[in-house]
C-alpha cells in the first residue's frame, strides 16, 4: 500500500512541475522566447534546470507496473531512458542563437552551454524529443493497461500520447522546412517551437496526474469542506 500511495505521489509531482514549468519560465524572464530551453540562458534558468532535473531523478527512480506477458519494454526501462534524456538535455543546453528576446551569460554559461555548436545542439534536440516521445508512449500504451478499455481515463490517456507526439512531430516537420528551405519560422509563427513544446508538457502532465489520482484528492478535499465534523 505504501509503494502505490508513493508511486502515486511520483506521478503527481511529475504532473505539478509540468504544468508549473513554462509559467514559471515566463513570469521569471517576463518575456516570451523561441523555445523553453532559450530560458536557461535567463533568469528562469534555475526553474528550467530544477524542474527538468527533477523529472529526470524521478522519472529515473519510478518503478511503475512489473513488465505484463506480451510488454516489450517495462515502465522501468521506459522511465529510465526517458529520465536519462531529460538530464542529458540539461546538462547539454540548445544553441543561443534566434531566441527572439534577451538572453544572460551567453559568452559564459554553466554546464555546457553554447552558442551554435552544432553538435551539442543536435544532442539537445534529440535528447528532448526523445524525452516526450517516451512519456507519450507511457501515455498511451502504459498507462491504460490498469484500467478498462472502455474507461474515461483511457480515453484521456491516449489522447494525452497522441497530442505529445503530434506536438513533437510538427515541430520536426517545420524543422525540417526551415533546413530545406533556409528562412527561419519564427518571422511566420513567433515562438512556435514555445507554444508546441507548452502543449506537449500539458499533455503528458494532466496524464501523469490523473494516473496519480488527483481526482481523488481533490473529491477528499471537497468532502473535507463540505461535509461537517460529527
Amino acid at each position: 500500500m505504501e509503494d502505490k500511495k508513493s508511486m502515486y505521489s511520483l506521478r503527481k509531482t511529475i504532473g505539478i512541475l509540468g504544468l508549473a514549468l513554462p509559467i514559471l519560465l515566463l513570469v521569471a524572464h517576463q518575456e516570451l522566447l523561441s523555445s523553453m530551453s532559450h530560458y536557461y540562458y535567463t533568469a528562469g534558468g534555475v526553474f528550467f534546470i530544477l524542474i527538468l532535473s527533477a523529472f529526470g531523478l524521478i522519472l529515473i527512480n519510478y518503478r511503475g507496473y512489473p513488465k505484463k506477458d506480451g510488454e516489450s519494454f517495462s515502465d522501468r526501462l521506459i522511465t529510465t531512458v526517458a529520465g536519462i534524456c531529460i538530464l542529458i538535455t540539461v546538462l547539454v543546453p540548445t544553441k543561443s542563437e534566434n531566441p527572439l528576446g534577451t538572453l544572460f551569460f551567453t559568452d559564459t554559461p554553466y554546464l555546457f552551454g553554447h552558442q551554435s555548436n552544432s553538435l551539442l545542439g543536435t544532442i539537445h534536440l534529440l535528447s528532448a524529443a526523445s524525452f516526450f516521445f517516451l512519456l507519450g508512449y507511457m501515455s498511451f500504451y502504459k498507462f491504460v493497461l490498469n484500467h478498462e478499455a472502455s474507461s474515461s481515463k483511457n480515453k484521456l490517456f491516449r489522447r494525452s500520447g497522441i497530442i505529445v507526439w503530434a506536438s513533437v512531430g510538427v515541430l520536426i516537420v517545420i524543422f525540417a522546412i526551415e533546413k530545406l528551405l533556409g528562412i527561419n519560422m519564427d518571422e511566420i509563427l513567433p515562438a512556435y517551437t514555445f507554444w508546441l513544446e507548452w502543449v506537449a508538457v500539458y499533455a503528458f502532465a494532466v496524464a501523469w496526474l490523473v494516473k496519480g489520482r488527483i481526482d481523488k484528492d481533490i473529491q477528499n478535499v471537497i468532502k473535507k469542506l463540505t461535509v461537517p465534523e460529527a
